[in-house]
């Protein structure tokens, strides 16, 4: 200690010996973390600080300290052994290091947990830091190892101390206690956990109580966000200023909620909303959300490993939590005004901050469940459930059935169908923009491939899909068009989601599930390009639907037998084919379906047409030319159409049979010799790619022969457009 000033020493002594300071906790922090660091024997210092009544009650500011103070002195005293002198006959860093923070662990005896979970947690983050120089070795008997054990240590005393519900007040009387307006201990400790568990070796962190563990946790993000009900008083908030934009007032009510919630009792629909939302934003719990749903979806592949049994009940308690959540945000933001606004401008600008905040934590929301729902299906995908009598941990949210694989992705779906509205705000699941979240992408189709593992579960998912998205049961009737665009706006998000569940899921369905539910659920979207999602999207199920119709073909007849009589029996799927040949040719024109997708879709039909009979294919083919033919072409929207339907007709060759290619190219030919200029290079190249490469082995060498007798005269018309200056001697060499 002699190199120790004895004045600033004794000082910190006297400060910490006394249950208040005059000295801020920054300035303790500094002064514990040098002194510390200056004494190789650090044991009665430590100790000092443990037994400190300096740091009780507890508080998140204390706890911090402490953390910062420990970590700090990690830093300080590597560099204290690097600067010092050094001879042979001097023992290196590490193992310096290692009889240093042995003297550290010896103060902690008998101090209180929490505080030896916090300095255990501090000297982990410091050799983390370190850990280029220091090593990370994991085994037994290591620096970091021995850190680790007291950690876990500490935190598995700390959950039996407070984590079993205490039945006797007198009991609690005995109880340490946090300072005034802070968290209950626990979950003031699982904070700190979030951030230090992390850094702790696998096989350490199995040895905890990992189902109890990952209840808290979900506790504490449940009452983070009020149980769902944080929206509570948004539809009676929601009013119209003189200018006819929204408004979201502060009806009069009890004082603001504050951090802890006991419940969601606080968050009612009297409850000031601007207040309610500024408590949640700001609360310690709203910022530990990404560490606490990071640690949560770390436990439970790791408690799946080391007890099957447990983590599967666990999972599927998780997500049944989670999609209760889901759906009581859901409710709320339905019989709200907010719901029905498109634009920013429609709203008062005094309330645009109340709507950021409200974004932000429904987007917050949706990233806490995307994170724990990829967990739980990566770890589903590798494991199979284990059944068993015994009772759930949580009997209240223990699930009738036992959990399986179809279950877990079914909750999964639910709970994003309930966050559908928030999920349109990046573009949707079938998003392919920059904007689009591709985990929440991944999330999702994970889900849907685990269901379509259960057929049956696969099709009973889809026959409870609401065609009207889910919402009619919660929007209330209105006749303005304000209520309507609002009751509108919420179908079509789910709608969407619907939509690109089914649109995955076509292969496991029946025919009578395909006619009676997925068709009908298309079916008024086909023409609508108003909503541009569902629009694409149920496009896209249709191909599904004529996709699988194709590939059934292939595998077998829709013939039946009968005495040896070939009888033909149509299909659903066949009988609707003049239909949609019909839908795709009037959503020809601008602003509907694009040129590429146009193109993609006409040649699945007439190829899911031709797998059925040449005659269906047949009257596809005939349906085309004859809308081609009947095209004037006296404006420019006509002509730019007749052109978009000359592309469609070159994407049909690769569909269509042997028997049906003479007509179609003859229409190639004639369509061909009536464009000039740029549409004669595009649709020259077009063909030739179709030909070379999409056209099957039986119909290519046919289409070679006729690209042959179409090439002379095509050189010369390609020649006639090189010398007007077009510039196009890449195609003339193809040629």
């Amino acid at each position: 200690m002699a190199a120790i000033p004895p004045r600033e020493y004794t000082i910190l002594l006297t400060h910490l010996h006394r249950p208040s300071s005059s000295l801020p906790l920054s300035t303790l922090q500094s002064l514990v973390s040098h002194f510390l660091a200056q004494t190789p024997t650090p044991t009665p210092l430590t100790a000092t600080v443990i037994s400190s009544p300096l740091f009780r009650p507890f508080s998140h500011a204390k706890l911090s300290t402490l953390i910062t103070a420990f970590r700090h002195a990690v830093h300080l005293r590597l560099k204290a052994l690097e600067d010092e002198e050094r001879s042979l006959f001097t023992r290196g860093i590490r193992p310096r290091m290692a009889e240093w923070a042995r003297g550290l662990r010896k103060g902690f005896k008998g101090g209180p947990a929490v505080i030896r979970f916090v300095c255990a947690g501090g000297i982990l983050l410091g050799l983390d830091d370190l850990k280029e120089k220091l090593g990370t070795d994991p085994g037994g008997g290591s620096l970091r190892a021995n850190t680790e054990d007291q950690l876990i240590i500490a935190l598995t005393e700390i959950m039996q101390l407070y984590g079993a519900p205490k039945d006797n007040a007198w009991e609690n009387e005995f109880q340490p206690e946090t300072e005034h307006g802070e968290l209950d201990v626990l979950t003031l400790t699982l904070l700190f956990t979030a951030q230090l568990l992390p850094h702790v070796f696998s096989e350490r962190v199995k040895v905890l109580p990992l189902s109890a563990l990952s209840s808290h946790l979900m506790t504490i993000i449940e009452s983070t966000f009020a149980s769902g009900s944080f929206l509570a008083s948004l539809p009676s908030s929601c009013t119209t200023t003189t200018s006819g934009r929204l408004s979201l007032t502060m009806p009069v009510g009890p004082k603001q909620p504050s951090f802890p919630y006991d419940g969601p009792s606080p968050w009612n629909e009297s409850a000031p909303l601007p207040g309610a939302l500024k408590a949640l934003i700001d609360s310690p719990l709203f910022a530990a959300i990404p560490s606490l749903a990071g640690i949560t979806a770390r436990i439970l592949p790791l408690l799946t490993e080391s007890s099957p049994l447990e983590g599967w009940n666990t999972m599927q308690a998780t997500t049944m939590r989670l999609e209760k959540v889901a759906n009581n945000v859901e409710n709320y933001w339905a019989q709200s005004a907010l719901a029905g606004i498109e634009n920013d401008d429609d709203i008062a600008p005094e309330s645009r901050n109340v709507v950021a905040n409200i974004w932000t934590i429904l987007k917050t929301l949706l990233f806490t469940n995307i994170v724990l729902s990829q967990s739980s299906l990566s770890t589903i995908t590798y494991s199979r459930p284990v059944y068993s009598p015994s009772t759930s941990l949580e009997p209240k949210l223990s699930p009738v059935h036992p959990p399986t694989h179809s279950s877990l992705a079914l909750s999964t779906l639910r709970t994003l169908s309930h966050l559908a509205f928030v999920i349109a705000k990046f573009g949707g699941v079938t998003s392919t923009s920059s904007a689009g979240l591709a985990e929440l992408k991944r999330v999702f189709y994970s889900a849907l491939d685990v269901l379509s593992a259960d057929v049956e579960a696969g099709e009973t998912f889809v026959r409870t899909l609401n065609a009207h998205g889910g919402y009619s049961r919660m929007c209330s009737p209105t006749s303005s068009s304000k209520g309507a665009t609002r009751k509108g706006s919420l179908i079509h998000a789910r709608e969407a989601f619907n939509l690109a569940c089914v649109e995955q899921l076509v292969p496991l369905l029946s025919p009578d599930t395909i006619e009676h539910v997925a068709f009908p659920l298309c079916l008024p979207h086909l023409n609508d390009a108003s909503c541009r999602e569902t629009y694409e999207s149920s496009h896209s199920v249709i191909l599904a639907i004529f996709a699988a119709h194709a590939l059934a073909q292939l595998e077998s007849t829709t013939a039946a037998e009968v005495q040896g009589t070939r009888v033909l029996r149509p299909t659903f799927v066949e009988k609707i084919v003049p239909f949609y040949v019909r839908c795709l040719l009037e959503n020809s024109g601008d602003g509907k379906l694009t040129t590429p997708q146009l193109r993609l879709a006409f040649c699945a039909l007439i190829g899911s047409a031709s797998a059925s009979t040449p005659a269906l294919g047949q009257f596809c083919l005939s349906s085309l030319l004859s809308t081609l033919s009947g095209l004037s072409i006296s404006t420019t929207e006509d002509a730019q159409r007749r052109h978009r339907l000359r592309l469609v007709l070159v994407s049909t060759l690769s569909a269509l049979p042997l028997a049906l290619l003479p007509d179609a190219l003859s229409a190639v030919a004639d369509a061909i010799r009536g464009s000039k200029g740029e549409e004669l290079v595009e649709m020259a190249g077009e063909v030739f790619k179709e030909v070379m490469e999409n056209v099957g082995d039986q119909e290519k060498e046919y289409c070679l022969r006729w690209w042959e007798e179409q090439r002379e005269s095509l050189e010369g018309r390609i020649e006639i457009e090189n010398a007007k200056g077009k510039g196009k001697d890449a195609l003339l060499a193809r040629l």
